[in-house]
């Protein structure tokens, strides 16, 4: 069983830095046990980065695109058990996004809550802001692929042909509990290309670059990265490859 202070020692070893801003991307279960379950690793990862750094986790809901209704306070993150205890605390601000919304503690939950972006990997998305603010990206126990939403954020800002920008509409509602109908938008898969995301060969890239760094805690790899060194070395990579990204299912 890991414990509160073997994690903290682990996430500083691979290199999280106190006031470091930090998107989380996880599967508690793949630690393989932990004393005092989620919560440790919440606070250990709070240990970490300090009064001046920020936890950032996804809290993301696709239920809107198939036409639920979405509710700032009460809609449940879909991205694992450790997301939806950071969403709940009472210390949390939730990025406003009824697809692509974010869970944020420390120095710069104010600056993340203010966003308003209507679409999912903008220029002023919550990804835009990981990178102004030179945040770092860990993905515990994924596959690149299961995680590494950032990579869509590169293809919107730079732009791709194999995705296209499409609108969802339906009841949103917000802290104060006024739902009115808005519509957002997400950079989704030309289905009519055959477009499959795949992202894992960028990945494998940045690892083979030093961009990407691993680190075994308890069972669960971890990988930690720079959002601008990633952002940086993709826009070369995929305009030199661009099958790093997606895959074309006949």
């Amino acid at each position: 069983m890991l414990t509160h202070t073997q994690l903290v020692d682990n996430f500083r070893a691979i290199g999280v830095d106190s006031g470091d801003t930090l998107l989380v991307h996880s599967s508690y279960k793949s630690f393989g046990g932990v004393d005092g379950g989620p919560q440790t690793v919440i606070d250990a990862l709070l240990d970490v980065l300090g009064a001046d750094g920020t936890l950032v986790m996804p809290t993301f809901n696709f239920d809107f695109c198939k036409g639920a209704d979405w509710d700032v306070r009460e809609t449940p993150s879909q991205m694992g058990f450790m997301t939806n205890l950071v969403r709940q605390d009472a210390r949390a601000t939730r990025v406003f996004h009824p697809i692509y919304s974010f869970a944020v503690i420390g120095k710069h939950a104010q600056a993340f809550g203010a966003l308003r972006d209507k679409s999912s990997y903008g220029a002023n998305s919550a990804f835009a802001k990981l990178r102004e603010l030179d945040g770092k990206i860990m993905v515990v126990g994924l596959s690149y692929n299961d995680s590494m939403t950032f990579f869509h954020h590169v293809e919107e800002m730079e732009g791709v042909d194999y995705r296209y920008l499409k609108d969802f509409t339906g009841n949103i509602t917000d802290w104060e509990g006024n739902t009115s109908v808005d519509t957002y938008q997400m950079l989704v898969r030309d289905l009519d290309m055959g477009v499959q995301t795949m992202v894992d060969p960028m990945g494998y890239r940045l690892e083979e670059e030093g961009i990407i760094k691993s680190r075994m805690i308890g069972e669960a790899d971890v990988k930690l990265m720079k959002a601008n060194e990633v952002y940086d070395f993709t826009v070369i990579e995929m305009k030199r490859a661009p099958f790093l990204l997606y895959q074309i299912e006949e």
